[in-house]
């Protein structure tokens, strides 16, 4: 008796199939992740700044309080709150188990904390399985703040984790206009 794999109709089929696949799978030149497809609202339903019409946004992922810090130190070290060329969002990553009464909490902490308009106008929490974010964005490490440059269609194009410092911030500059401009975008 011949063997499946001996049959020369399936190996036709098998190298058809794989081309087919090869073809039909979608490819986008440097692209980390993507961020997950259920987007949170900024709590206040004004435009947040990363809502603009820009082509890359910097997102600063917290996982927890703790990594406020961190985020902070971007703000200050890449000069974001008087800078208006840099479309940025606060994305705390809130797991979210699909309880409303727990989610409401943790959106009533967020709200008490950032209480300044400016601050609330570039707040965009993700209320999300965070599993699920960490998977989708390629974040390994959720033990510290991440800093992504992502596109409109939540591409992740750059990921720094950590404080600022002047190194990482040339990644995310270059990301953020150095592609763009040489592209003649």
């Amino acid at each position: 008796m011949k063997s499946f794999w001996s049959n020369p109709f399936t190996w036709f089929v098998v190298v058809v199939l794989a081309v087919v696949l090869a073809v039909a799978t979608p490819r986008v030149s440097g692209v980390m992740g993507r961020l997950p497809a259920v987007i949170g609202q900024p709590l206040e339903l004004k435009p947040a700044a990363g809502q603009r019409e820009d082509d890359r946004i910097l997102a600063l992922i917290t996982f927890n309080k703790s990594q406020r810090q961190q985020a902070e130190s971007w703000i200050r070290g890449l000069k974001l709150q008087g800078d208006q060329s840099i479309s940025w969002i606060r994305m705390p990553v809130v797991d979210d188990l699909g309880d409303p009464i727990r989610r409401a909490e943790a959106e009533g902490r967020l709200m008490a904390h950032y209480t300044s308009v400016q601050d609330r106008s570039n707040l965009q929490p993700m209320f999300v399985n965070r599993d699920t974010f960490v998977q989708s964005t390629g974040i390994v490490d959720i033990n510290q703040a991440h800093v992504l440059v992502i596109n409109r269609n939540g591409d992740v194009l750059a990921r720094v984790a950590g404080g600022f410092d002047e190194d990482k911030a040339q990644v995310v500059r270059e990301m953020l206009f150095g592609n763009v401009r040489s592209l003649g975008l």
